[in-house]
């Protein structure tokens, strides 16, 4: 996928707005996703790319933290939204962590999803969520679904990849 790719697959009316705005990305491996997520962010704003293995950034906005975001505590700081990005697929006990990260939403805070719509696990999505079933758990914890943002072919399956947005309610 390129940056173009990925920006038109995130790009929503929750990131186009004035002020300056702090997000986690969850499981950013590259950084591809951290990087469009930032291009669309307002100018001011701030992404902490979270992910297992090593990666560097070339924007002084996007501050890497090597954790295992499922097992470790994350920064002890309240964001604007968390992308999630084909991470997601990693969390076998998707409530208890999504409680977690819900802890570190602003109220109206918001989680951008990026998944496989698939529900049959294989070796690369071992815990899958469809478009359908991420509705219902991101619900089950206080995070309603707002919309689907966008979705296309994947080059991996016959799926898609889809993604959306759900907000804190608190």
């Amino acid at each position: 996928m390129t940056l173009t790719e990925a920006k038109v697959l995130i790009n929503c009316d929750r990131l186009s707005t004035s002020h300056s705005q702090a997000w986690f990305d969850l499981g950013c491996g590259s950084g591809l996703f951290s990087e469009a997520l930032i291009e669309l962010l307002s100018k001011g704003s701030f992404v902490y790319a979270i992910d297992q293995e090593p990666t560097s950034f070339r924007s002084n906005q996007i501050k890497f933290r090597q954790l295992d975001f499922v097992k470790d505590p994350l920064p002890d700081v309240l964001v604007d939204g968390i992308l999630m990005a084909n991470s997601l697929h990693y969390v076998k006990d998707k409530i208890p962590f999504l409680s977690k990260i819900k802890k570190h939403l602003k109220p109206g805070g918001v989680v951008l999803l990026v998944e496989y719509d698939m529900v049959t696990p294989n070796q690369w999505v071992p815990y899958p969520i469809s478009f359908l079933s991420a509705q219902d758990l991101f619900k089950h914890v206080g995070l309603e679904f707002v919309y689907k943002i966008s979705e296309r072919p994947s080059t991996f399956n016959n799926g898609k990849i889809y993604s959306a947005l759900f907000q804190n309610q608190n």
